[in-house]
């Protein structure tokens, strides 16, 4: 997509990392952000989003600032480009910030935005559905289990990645609803997204400092047990959030982070282990490889998937930004799902939406500018 030009609002983690992948697919990028500490090379790079659409007119912006800026940066966009294609980066807002959003998209019809929603665009996790649909297609699902972890102490202490909002509940809980929509029949998510926490049984870790730290919520919906499980800071030093047994995989020496996704249907058990993956004697696989495992009477098979999540969910967002179609309707449910989650855990804090109120329908098509 050679001439396509992308902007990344925001030149920390998130957006270096959008800025070399979307380099790396073709589009010609540029940069907006006063402080980019260290800058990138050969491409311009801007204080304000005026400055880059005087530069040159802009086809996507890819917000990648703070979550709580993100309000602020969508509104200072549509400012100079009423009609802007927004990428934003997860979460989208915060909880209390939804009807000021969806005002602000009111307000503004020609605009188009997507959430950088990455492991909706799995390879490995549409792979694992055919699977089952293949080895057990007599058989129904009887459980969804999801589980990220990683401990972020050093990152807390050196002041990265710091979420006093939703504790947990902010750091990859988004990731995990979007892997358990992928397994889930979609009636059956819906009635899962529907339930409140009061009739889930959660436990979570709370913590004076960093609000939460780990979190198992163990839920039903349709007959399917639903299980999501993280922790941001490794095994649970309090014990009040025990590591479930089907999350206990071996990793590399060195290495937290792990990332599970695991189906029971019938007698039969599919599991997915996404990068970073490790193989049982401590081997760590290249980087975008995942492993999926096939268990039941009589059945073991493996399989080693390589596939960038990312990559495909920025294909996926230009291109779908820049159709004459438009994206699909913004789903604003798993926002909300974990502002209800973190007042669950803390309920003296803030009131969240209700549910029921944040799914967006999808504005009619625009023209498609060029």
């Amino acid at each position: 997509m050679s001439g396509t030009h992308v902007c990344v609002i925001g030149y920390g983690a998130a957006g270096r990392l959008h800025q070399q992948l979307l380099a790396d697919l073709g589009f010609d990028v540029s940069v907006v952000d006063p402080a980019p500490g260290t800058p990138p090379t050969g491409i311009p790079v801007f204080d304000r989003a005026e400055q880059a659409v005087r530069h040159r007119p802009v086809d996507v912006w890819s917000v990648c600032s703070p979550t709580a800026t993100h309000v602020a940066t969508t509104a200072d966009v549509l400012a100079v480009d009423p009609r802007a294609r927004l990428l934003v980066e997860k979460p989208l807002c915060r909880t209390w910030e939804i009807p000021e959003l969806t005002s602000l998209l009111d307000r503004h019809p020609e605009a188009r935005l997507v959430v950088m929603d990455q492991y909706r665009h799995s390879q490995a996790m549409a792979l694992l559905r055919t699977l089952r649909r293949e080895l057990a297609p007599r058989h129904a699902l009887r459980a969804v289990r999801v589980g990220f972890g990683k401990d972020r102490r050093a990152d807390i202490a050196a002041g990265r990645f710091v979420d006093h909002d939703y504790g947990v509940f902010g750091y990859e809980w988004l990731h995990m609803l979007a892997l358990v929509r992928g397994a889930l029949p979609p009636e059956t998510y819906d009635r899962y997204m529907g339930t409140s926490p009061q009739e889930c049984g959660l436990r979570v870790a709370t913590d004076p400092e960093l609000t939460s730290t780990a979190a198992h919520e163990q839920a039903a919906a349709d007959g399917v047990d639903v299980e999501l499980y993280s922790t941001i800071v490794g095994p649970d030093p309090s014990g009040r959030v025990a590591v479930p047994a089907w999350f206990d995989r071996p990793t590399a020496a060195g290495e937290s982070r792990q990332r599970h996704v695991e189906m029971l249907v019938g007698p039969v058990r599919f599991g997915l282990d996404l990068d970073p993956v490790t193989l049982p004697r401590g081997t760590r696989l290249p980087r975008n490889t995942h492993r999926l495992a096939v268990e039941g009477p009589d059945l073991r098979r493996e399989w080693l998937v390589h596939d960038s999540p990312l990559d495909n969910a920025l294909r996926w967002s230009v291109a779908t930004l820049l159709s004459p179609a438009g994206p699909p309707g913004l789903d604003l449910r798993g926002v909300a799902r974990i502002g209800l989650l973190a007042d669950t855990a803390h309920p003296a804090g803030r009131q969240a939406p209700a549910l029921r109120d944040t799914a967006r329908p999808a504005p009619r098509p625009p023209s498609v500018r060029t």
